[in-house]
Protein backbone atom coordinates (compact mmCIF):
# COMPACT_ATOMS: atom_id res chain seq x y z
CA UNK A 1 0.00 0.00 0.00
CA UNK A 2 1.43 3.19 -1.45
CA UNK A 3 -1.38 5.58 -1.15
CA UNK A 4 -3.44 5.21 2.32
CA UNK A 5 -7.58 5.12 1.27
CA UNK A 6 -9.96 4.50 3.31
CA UNK A 7 -11.25 1.67 1.73
CA UNK A 8 -7.53 -0.28 2.14
CA UNK A 9 -7.44 0.29 5.69
CA UNK A 10 -11.21 -0.83 5.85
CA UNK A 11 -9.85 -4.14 3.61
CA UNK A 12 -7.16 -4.52 6.56
CA UNK A 13 -9.83 -3.96 9.12
CA UNK A 14 -12.13 -6.67 7.80
CA UNK A 15 -8.69 -9.08 7.38
CA UNK A 16 -7.52 -8.10 11.11
CA UNK A 17 -10.84 -9.17 12.03
CA UNK A 18 -11.16 -12.35 10.04
CA UNK A 19 -8.08 -13.56 11.68
CA UNK A 20 -6.51 -13.98 8.17
CA UNK A 21 -3.08 -12.98 7.40
CA UNK A 22 -2.38 -11.48 10.45
CA UNK A 23 1.80 -11.21 9.37
CA UNK A 24 0.48 -9.35 6.12
CA UNK A 25 -1.90 -7.07 8.12
CA UNK A 26 0.95 -5.67 10.61
CA UNK A 27 3.40 -5.52 7.64
CA UNK A 28 0.42 -3.42 6.10
CA UNK A 29 0.18 -1.31 9.39
CA UNK A 30 4.13 -0.95 9.29
CA UNK A 31 4.61 0.71 5.81
CA UNK A 32 1.62 2.81 6.98
CA UNK A 33 3.37 4.08 10.17
CA UNK A 34 6.25 4.53 7.52
CA UNK A 35 4.02 6.73 5.25
CA UNK A 36 2.80 8.87 7.51
CA UNK A 37 5.95 9.49 10.18
CA UNK A 38 7.60 10.70 6.52
CA UNK A 39 4.82 12.86 6.00
CA UNK A 40 4.26 14.06 9.64
CA UNK A 41 8.66 14.69 9.21
CA UNK A 42 8.26 17.01 6.44
CA UNK A 43 5.08 18.20 7.82
CA UNK A 44 7.78 19.56 10.81
CA UNK A 45 10.41 20.86 8.69
CA UNK A 46 7.94 23.56 7.50
CA UNK A 47 7.80 27.06 7.95
CA UNK A 48 4.06 27.75 8.71
CA UNK A 49 2.84 30.97 6.91
CA UNK A 50 -0.43 30.15 8.29
CA UNK A 51 -2.31 28.00 10.94
CA UNK A 52 -2.84 25.37 8.61
CA UNK A 53 0.20 23.08 8.95
CA UNK A 54 -0.32 23.15 12.84
CA UNK A 55 -3.63 21.67 11.98
CA UNK A 56 -2.18 19.38 9.71
CA UNK A 57 0.92 18.83 12.06
CA UNK A 58 -1.70 17.46 15.03
CA UNK A 59 -3.76 14.93 12.39
CA UNK A 60 -0.33 13.30 11.29
CA UNK A 61 1.03 13.21 14.83
CA UNK A 62 -2.61 11.94 15.84
CA UNK A 63 -2.23 9.64 12.82
CA UNK A 64 1.28 8.20 14.14
CA UNK A 65 0.64 7.83 17.64
CA UNK A 66 -2.45 5.78 16.55
CA UNK A 67 -0.57 3.33 14.10
CA UNK A 68 2.61 2.98 16.85
CA UNK A 69 -0.80 1.46 18.95
CA UNK A 70 -1.84 -0.48 16.25
CA UNK A 71 1.05 -2.41 15.74
CA UNK A 72 2.25 -2.62 19.54
CA UNK A 73 -1.52 -4.19 19.62
CA UNK A 74 -0.80 -6.63 17.03
CA UNK A 75 2.90 -7.52 18.30
CA UNK A 76 1.85 -8.23 21.46
CA UNK A 77 -0.91 -10.43 19.91
CA UNK A 78 -3.95 -8.04 21.00
CA UNK A 79 -5.71 -8.28 17.60
CA UNK A 80 -9.04 -7.30 19.48
CA UNK A 81 -7.59 -4.07 20.46
CA UNK A 82 -6.08 -3.45 17.52
CA UNK A 83 -9.23 -3.96 15.63
CA UNK A 84 -10.85 -1.48 17.99
CA UNK A 85 -7.85 1.10 17.42
CA UNK A 86 -8.12 0.41 13.27
CA UNK A 87 -11.68 1.30 13.69
CA UNK A 88 -11.23 4.26 15.24
CA UNK A 89 -8.99 5.15 12.87
CA UNK A 90 -10.93 4.59 10.09
CA UNK A 91 -13.42 6.88 11.70
CA UNK A 92 -11.56 9.43 12.11
CA UNK A 93 -11.00 9.27 8.00
CA UNK A 94 -14.33 9.66 7.45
Amino acid sequence: MLIITKQGVESLFRRLNNGVELDACRDEVKKMLEIKSALLWRAEGLQPCCGSFCQIEACLTWEVQTLENILDALEEGNTSQASSLLNDYINQLG
